[in-house]
């Protein structure tokens, strides 16, 4: 179900990646990190930062609301995904490996919409001057990294589970 792009180095990584929905959270830790670092080094690039307090308000709410909508996308596959009755989605979801590996990504993406839209929901209550002193926006910056982390898991999944309903479907009479 690795899609079959890019090399065989390229696959494991994937591979390894999709096993592991907890690796999202690091990914979007260690760039946000990184970025922070830069800026407090050059004085420059905190994109973020640059907008005053009703810009950033709006990229705040803004961004839960997508995430929200988004959500509600995910658990219209994941209902996909539990009423599919081919030989493969039986596959998916009954194997040890891929079931299990299934769910734990699912799982990791609903749980991370919530964390996003509160995240921004709450640096919208929390930011409250020109300038945003408190580094509020940091934390707006870490959820939307995961937020793009966390999109390119939905998109293999919604892959994976399309793929397996149209060969099943290939094979009914």
């Amino acid at each position: 179900m690795s899609g079959g792009r890019g090399g065989p180095a390229l696959q494991r990584i994937r591979a390894r990646w999709v096993g592991h929905p907890g690796t999202d959270w690091a990914i979007a830790s260690l760039l946000t990190s990184l970025h922070f670092l830069a800026v407090r080094l050059s004085g420059a690039g905190d994109v973020l930062g640059w907008p005053g307090n009703g810009q950033r308000l709006g990229i705040y709410t803004t961004t839960a609301t997508v995430v929200a909508i988004t959500g509600s996308f995910v658990t219209a596959a994941v209902a996909q995904y539990a009423s599919g009755s081919g030989r493969r989605m039986r596959i998916l979801r009954t194997s040890e490996a891929l079931g299990s590996q299934f769910r734990r990504n699912w799982v990791s993406i609903l749980s991370a919409t919530l964390a996003i839209s509160g995240i921004c929901l709450l640096a919208s209550i929390l930011d409250t001057t020109g300038r945003d002193h408190g580094g509020v926006h940091w934390a707006v910056e870490l959820a939307l990294l995961l937020g793009i982390a966390r999109s390119y898991r939905v998109l293999y999944l919604f892959r994976a589970v399309i793929t397996a309903g149209d060969a099943d479907l290939g094979e009914m009479p």
